[in-house]
């Protein structure tokens, strides 16, 4: 597959590192597509943790944290920069997908039907997953999503976990916003700017497991940065696409990167 997912991680919980090992055993067991991890932490923990066992399928790499916060939107960035396929996945630490999604994107973007696909439905296709060590090790032994059905309910979805985006077109699109810090409202702003640059964005109306885990500052509300992040998505969601484009040219990062263009 001519296809990266992209992975950004802090391992900041028990259930990160569970989590993440799942993700990684699953898309290293389905696909024959590249993976990068970029962990962000004050020390590196992802070999002591995780594991070394898919080192020859992952490209990783650490940075160490200089801010009071998870910069996942910068994070991403380096990471479009580093992949090398047509296609590229944003892809969250906590997420499966039905192998049928993954490859129905896939095959929407290198067809050229898509730009970018969203592979779950917006409404109540999510299945969240209560995932304590019993159901990871039933679920890593087996693979079979059907452990993660049994151990599910069904909640709402909208737009952030994983995206499926034509590289060319992501970086043309200004890729991620590192106005953003923390967590917040820059998956939403992503869904708006593809559309409003005229990129084809579609959905798959399939479900999307996501495994609980416990929220730390860097993946709820109480971000102190989250006020800031929500006052900057209100202001961009109003910007037509002239704006828009006249906003995002005067942005450091996209000066700084050279791929981060229109």
């Amino acid at each position: 597959m001519d296809l990266t997912f992209l992975i950004p991680v802090k391992l900041e919980s028990q259930d990160r590192v569970r989590n993440l090992t799942t993700v990684i055993t699953y898309l290293a067991s389905n696909y024959d597509a590249k993976i990068i991890v970029k962990e962000c932490d004050t020390e590196p923990r992802f070999e002591t943790l995780v594991g070394t066992q898919f080192t020859d399928r992952i490209d990783y790499s650490f940075e160490k944290q200089t801010q009071p916060f998870f910069h996942k939107t910068k994070l991403l960035n380096d990471m479009i920069e580093m992949a090398t396929t047509e296609v590229v996945t944003n892809y969250d630490t906590d997420v499966v997908l039905p192998i049928s999604s993954v490859n129905k994107a896939y095959e929407m973007i290198k067809s050229g039907e898509s730009d970018a696909v969203y592979p779950y439905g917006c409404g109540v296709y999510q299945k969240a997953v209560t995932y304590p060590q019993e159901v990871f090790e039933e679920f890593l032994g087996s693979m079979d999503i059907d452990v993660l059905d049994r151990n599910s309910t069904i909640t709402n979805s909208t737009i952030g976990w994983t995206q499926f985006i034509r590289r060319s077109n992501y970086i043309d699109s200004f890729m991620m916003n590192e106005e953003f810090a923390a967590w917040g409202p820059e998956d939403c702003e992503l869904h708006y700017r593809l559309n409003a640059l005229g990129n084809k964005v579609d959905r798959i109306n399939d479900y999307i497991y996501h495994l609980d885990h416990a929220r730390s500052t860097d993946s709820w509300f109480s971000n102190p940065k989250w006020q800031g992040n929500n006052d900057l998505w209100n202001m961009i969601r109003q910007l037509p696409k002239e704006k828009l484009i006249s906003y995002y040219s005067t942005l450091e990062y996209v000066k700084r990167r050279k791929d981060a263009r229109i």
